[in-house]
């Protein structure tokens, strides 16, 4: 079993997701629109991928997360799905989105690690940091601020 795996709408249409999922496709088709569950998962993917992306190796295949966040993905998307249809959250549901981005903070401030990717991307994925040089000395002053002062701005 490879330690990353991609979210797919297998994984989305399971238990109640199922008829949640069949709404927001007919949905979607009854306005003529392409299916949304492709960029809602591209989406979930994307921002679980930026929350790891420091302090953990990703994995060159884009749409692969670790596999101990497929729940947390699944969830995500089911959110999206939800606020597409207008379907508002339960007290568990809000308690659960909660702890996810609870869980989601501690991952971006480098507490967690995860899985080693099946196929690492290297440094190919994400920016390096960058410098930058700072330029300190007397600010200008104007004193001019009028209508004709400030014409061509």
């Amino acid at each position: 079993m490879s330690n990353w795996t991609a979210i797919t709408e297998t994984n989305i249409r399971t238990g109640k997701n199922s008829a949640l999922l069949d709404a927001v496709q007919g949905l979607a088709s009854s306005r003529s629109e392409a299916d949304p569950l492709v960029e809602m998962i591209a989406d979930a993917v994307a921002t679980l991928r930026a929350a790891i992306s420091t302090g953990n190796s990703l994995d060159a295949d884009t749409t692969k997360i670790p596999r101990s966040l497929l729940g947390i993905g699944i969830r995500m998307v089911v959110r999206r799905m939800k606020d597409y249809l207008e379907i508002e959250m339960t007290p568990g549901e809000q308690k659960q989105a909660d702890d996810d981005r609870s869980y989601l903070n501690r991952i971006i401030d480098s507490k967690i690690q995860f899985e080693t990717p099946d196929t690492n991307a290297g440094s190919g994925e994400m920016q390096g940091g960058v410098g930058f040089e700072q330029v300190t000395g007397k600010t200008a002053q104007r004193t001019d601020y009028t209508r004709e002062g400030m014409s061509g701005l």
